[in-house]
């Protein structure tokens, strides 16, 4: 009887991130530019992602669901800011929703971040810190001119 040797089909064999951005980094990277419309900050948070998803990796069980949809979902929570979500579901509708705001439209982009992360999404300041590999202070210090720019906004 002629014996047939089964090769583990895509998703069930091993997966690193090496390989997900291998097969999905081109199409991840189409997704950001189209979120945050630039494609040198895109470019920046692909490289932020990949960083990010290498030391959570072991903490996703790729083997539920599509790698595709798993690596989307991880980017979302990354673009947050972006996306506008507080509840992570990446519902459309969240930079333009923000952004709007005369007074975000004043702060230059590490304040926009760092003021809805923290005021939109309800992030601490130690996860933002952590996230954009800064000290508490610096993000501290990064809001307190947010604010002093919002605050100049209103009074004029």
């Amino acid at each position: 009887m002629l014996k047939i040797e089964r090769r583990p089909s895509l998703a069930q064999q091993p997966v690193t991130p090496h390989d997900l951005y291998d097969r999905y980094g081109a199409m991840l990277l189409g997704y950001i530019v189209e979120i945050v419309k630039d494609r040198t900050v895109a470019e920046q948070y692909l490289i932020k992602i990949f960083c990010d998803l290498s030391k959570e990796f072991d903490d996703i069980n790729w083997s539920e669901g599509s790698m595709w949809i798993q690596l989307q979902r991880f980017a979302k929570s990354k673009l947050a800011v972006f996306i506008g979500t507080s509840d992570g579901s990446g519902s459309p509708g969240g930079i333009e929703k923000h952004t709007s705001n005369k007074h975000l439209e004043r702060l230059n982009h590490e304040q926009r971040i760092i003021f809805c992360e923290i005021y939109y999404n309800r992030k601490k300041v130690a996860e933002i810190a952590i996230e954009l590999n800064k000290t508490e202070d610096s993000i501290r210090k990064t809001l307190k001119e947010a604010f002093a720019i919002m605050r100049n906004d209103s009074e004029n």
